[in-house]
């Protein structure tokens, strides 16, 4: 007996967006591609953009890889779309200057600090 309430089943949680990291090849540093290089889920949010955590594809050992975007609190330089092993942390493998709504296509520097 269901009182009060509409009854039924809960409404499915939303989807999950994914974002899939490729390469074009002859990009140079292939270390740092195969870390970067696969698909990313979306985890939580920072400065107003979604973070993504690289999904483990079962290869070689497990490195924790977020996509997420970073705003410009410290300085123009550091404004940007980051690959990294945590949220805003030190180790970071790229970067790309964009303030796009989603991660950018083109235009990341690796190493973060590289030409693009």
């Amino acid at each position: 007996d269901m009182k009060g309430g509409k009854g039924g089943l809960p409404a499915p949680a939303p989807a999950l967006e994914t974002y899939v990291v490729t390469t074009r090849g002859n990009d140079g540093n292939e270390v740092v591609l195969r870390t970067l290089v696969g698909e990313f889920v979306e985890q939580s949010a920072n400065h107003g953009r979604k973070v993504y955590k690289k999904s483990y594809d079962g290869s070689g050992e497990p490195v924790d890889v977020y996509l997420y975007f970073w705003d410009k609190r410290d300085g123009p330089s550091l404004e940007g779309w980051w690959f990294g092993n945590q949220l805003g942390g030190s180790q970071v493998w790229s970067h790309c200057n964009s303030s796009s709504m989603t991660p950018p296509s083109t235009g990341w520097r690796i190493p973060w600090d590289g030409g693009v």
